[in-house]
């Protein structure tokens, strides 16, 4: 075995167990009725603001997303629940699924337009040094969309910007890329507001089963 597929077989074997710990947070948060209880009550708080400004809680709500698809720090995990009581999972789905793909867009822009000086100052020197070379410097679409699917969405855009990708190529495999992360998050926030522990569980066998395949690919 070369070293670039130990390398490659690492990076997913430090990503299951870090999805099964993940949805078993998930199931445990679900199970506890007190910690279950405060999230909805949250809901039930964000919800009638929401409603009544859907125009603007809808501009929030997608510029949210698309702010956690440029800080490394900021998750839109916490958006899914309310997105899923107001607008439901499909129209929760569709909206994050745009935030998202709307902060590609800005995270290859500021690579591509800025350059690296810029890029530094959103990404740690670390950050930079682990990522660089994991963006193929060919622009193929297949190889760009594989790309996507295995590194974390807020660190790809930048050096696909920086390396010069063409727009069409980035860009279609951005919305391509985040659509199985936007059903999946959707359907797992859906699962805990519901206390689903099967659905869970279910979900992490699937995102094992997908890991395993893109590791096949990267190999």
């Amino acid at each position: 075995m070369s070293s670039g597929t130990t390398t490659d077989f690492s990076r997913v074997s430090r990503r299951l167990p870090l999805l099964i710990i993940g949805v078993a947070i998930a199931a445990l948060l679900a199970y506890s009725e007190e910690i279950h209880q405060q999230v909805v009550r949250t809901i039930d708080l964000a919800e009638p603001v929401i409603r009544s400004l859907p125009i603007l809680g809808t501009v929030i709500f997608v510029l949210l997303a698309a702010l956690s698809a440029i800080l490394v720090f900021f998750s839109g995990l916490l958006l899914v629940p309310i997105g899923i009581e107001v607008w439901g999972p499909t129209g929760c789905f569709l909206l994050l699924w745009g935030g998202w793909f709307l902060g590609g867009v800005m995270t290859y822009s500021i690579g591509r337009h800025f350059g690296r000086p810029v890029v530094l100052r959103m990404l740690s020197a670390e950050k930079m040094a682990r990522y660089e070379n994991r963006i193929p410097p060919a622009s193929s679409f297949v190889a760009a969309t594989l790309t996507q699917l295995a590194l974390p969405s807020d660190i790809s855009g930048y050096f696909f910007g920086l390396l010069g990708y063409r727009a069409r190529v980035y860009l279609g495999s951005l919305a391509l890329a985040e659509l199985p992360y936007a059903f999946g998050t959707v359907f797992l926030g859906n699962a805990f507001v519901e206390r689903q522990y099967v659905l869970l569980i279910a979900a992490a066998m699937l995102g094992i089963l997908v890991l395993a395949v893109l590791w096949a690919r990267s190999r």
